[in-house]
């Protein structure tokens, strides 16, 4: 187990000292961070609900960002298969320094699947998300449409800790086709049979900007699906 937590802290370590920090602008020069609530309610077989929550800032704990609320529903197609659709509002600063502009609002909806696959102690989680973006500018109303498709790989050291890593490429549909990927390394912590920790780094390329963030999130999950009645019980 020691030696296990040695390799995952190198390999976090390495992933920090090896990302470029030279600036093009001023939220290049700071390691930013994000925190984020997540939970998964299982209604029964068929359906769930999750509700999720970030705020981001362009220092550890300082220069507010961006905060963030959703809600999905999903309709489970099979036990690894999943199709998801929801709303979520963001309430956007889009500069690093405080400069009286006012925010930009977004009102998003979006549809997703998802398709899992277990092996042994590795988990892997096939994501693709159309977004449809409507955004209140200062000056004008925008509608901006988006495809984005994450791989994520969870490794599980122990019944306790895991290892997490993801790489998410994002297409848009209106200039600057690729315009942001997200790149994201870091551990958990199974604090109880229901709730998480993770703790981990993203590197985050958003157009000509190179964004290095600390994330921090907690997750619950609640299932209210009866259990299936055995033979051995009847």
């Amino acid at each position: 187990m020691k030696s296990q937590m040695r390799i995952l802290l190198t390999i976090v370590f390495l992933t920090l000292i090896s990302t470029n920090l030279s600036a093009q602008n001023p939220s290049e020069n700071h390691l930013g961070s994000w925190y984020t609530y997540g939970s998964h309610h299982r209604l029964n077989e068929r359906f769930s609900l999750n509700p999720w929550a970030e705020l981001r800032f362009y220092e550890a704990s300082s220069n507010y960002n961006l905060a963030y609320i959703s809600l999905r529903g999903n309709y489970h197609l099979k036990n690894n298969q999943t199709l998801g659709l929801a709303y979520a509002y963001l309430d956007i600063d889009t500069v690093f320094e405080f400069d009286h502009q006012p925010n930009v609002h977004e009102h998003r909806v979006y549809e997703q699947y998802t398709y899992n696959q277990k092996k042994s102690k590795l988990s892997i989680q096939h994501r693709a998300r159309f977004e449809q973006r409507f955004l209140d500018f200062s000056n004008r109303n925008e509608l901006q449409n988006r495809f984005r498709y994450r791989l994520s790989l969870k490794y599980n050291l122990s019944n306790t800790v895991f290892i997490n890593v993801s790489e998410e490429p994002f297409v848009n549909f209106q200039d600057q086709v690729f315009h942001e990927n997200r790149f994201y390394t870091g551990f958990g912590f199974n604090v109880t049979n229901h709730s998480q920790l993770q703790i981990g780094y993203l590197k985050q390329h958003i157009r000509k900007n190179n964004l290095n963030r600390i994330q921090v999130g907690i997750s619950f999950k609640t299932d209210n699906r009866k259990p299936k009645t055995t033979l051995a019980q009847l």
